[in-house]
């Protein structure tokens, strides 16, 4: 079975696209990327001919919308900009959530009445907030489902400590305005004053201060994680004050079996992280506090850690996020051979979980 994922930037999203293209590969599929801005959607379809396709509402133009419709067996899952009940409490202007617009939702419309496709849209949040946030597809015939963010065991397992790298509080990201206001008021302090904290800040844009140390190989990351005695998660505004959206870095932390510190999201702490696996702090200021204690007690991060790697290892990789994709292709077998794999995977890479 061949599979073709859209992938339009090197953002955040195509680590996640990645992660699934592994999981593919590893069950025998054939699996690419396709760069919608280096290859038209007509070249990209006929050259490679996909069984299924994985998109994005918001990519979603009269070229790929001809592409769908002149195979009528080719299974579609496209991510769903917000469109929901939800939308009425958030800010478009203040808040980075990507809304669905007239434009998109009326072609999406037109596919599905002319082609029942998609078959289902996904988007990343839970599953208890997607009635929420996604509702007003269901008005045009599309139903949505929740495919998580998770971790890349490829990827993100199998750290092991380098002098290097060790330090009180790693973190790994992007910055920029929109981020940087939780990134400001959380991990920035922890620069200042010089030499409180040894802090090692990494990412493709430059960050203000000392405390940045350029770009990070994919490869190296999971050995910072294991070198560092704290991880931060820190998200986006929107995250933090409505609750719903759950970014990748937790799934990353823990399935290194490393220790996390987060602020707080409320459906990662009621529907996800539930057994004590990642420490939360509401406030800048308790986020301070946390970090000061397990620096000075490290002992104490242990039992987070173990039941972090557990959950995620047991819940929350893209083996899983697979399954459950294809579960929702109505593809029962290849769901439940998915994790199978996963297994396999686990003993050839002498996983223990």
């Amino acid at each position: 079975m061949k599979v073709m994922i859209s992938s339009d930037g090197p953002h955040a999203h195509y680590h996640i696209r990645m992660g699934w293209g592994r999981v593919f590969d590893a069950m025998g599929y054939e699996a690419i990327l396709w760069d919608v801005h280096a290859k038209n959607a007509f070249d990209a379809f006929d050259e490679f001919e996909p069984d299924i396709f994985c998109g994005q509402t918001y990519n979603l133009n009269h070229s790929l919308y001809k592409c769908i419709k002149e195979r009528p067996h080719l299974k579609v899952m496209m991510k769903g900009s917000d469109w929901g009940d939800m939308q009425n409490e958030i800010d478009p202007d203040k808040y980075g959530v990507l809304f669905a617009n007239d434009e998109e939702k009326n072609l999406v419309e037109k596919l599905k009445e002319e082609t029942g496709k998609p078959d289902f849209l996904h988007i990343y949040y839970h599953d208890n907030w997607v009635g929420k946030t996604h509702n007003g597809w269901e008005e045009i015939g599309c139903r949505t489902a929740s495919i998580m963010n998770g971790s890349d065991i490829f990827m993100y397992t199998r750290g092991v400590f380098q002098p290097e790298y060790e330090c009180d509080v790693s973190f790994v990201g992007g910055y920029w305005p929109y981020k940087a206001q939780n990134m400001d008021r959380y991990l920035m302090p922890l620069a200042h004053p010089v030499g409180k904290y040894n802090v090692k800040f990494f990412g493709n844009q430059g960050w203000p201060g000392a405390h940045y140390m350029g770009w990070i190989s994919d490869e190296q990351v999971k050995h910072l994680l294991c070198s560092s005695k704290i991880c931060p998660n820190i998200s986006e505004p929107h995250a933090t004050d409505f609750g719903f959206d759950i970014n990748e870095r937790t799934f990353k932390i823990l399935s290194n079996k490393a220790f996390c510190i987060s602020d707080h999201v409320q459906s990662m702490v009621e529907d996800v992280y539930t057994n004590d696996e990642v420490v939360f702090a509401k406030t800048p200021e308790e986020f301070h506090e946390l970090v000061d204690h397990f620096v000075k007690y490290p002992d104490e991060r242990i039992p987070y850690i173990k039941r972090g790697y557990q959950t995620v290892m047991n819940n929350h990789t893209y083996f899983h996020r697979v399954s459950k994709m294809l579960h929702e292709f109505g593809l029962e077998d290849e769901s439940e051979r998915c994790l199978q794999v996963y297994e396999e995977v686990k003993k050839m890479l002498d996983i223990e979980v």
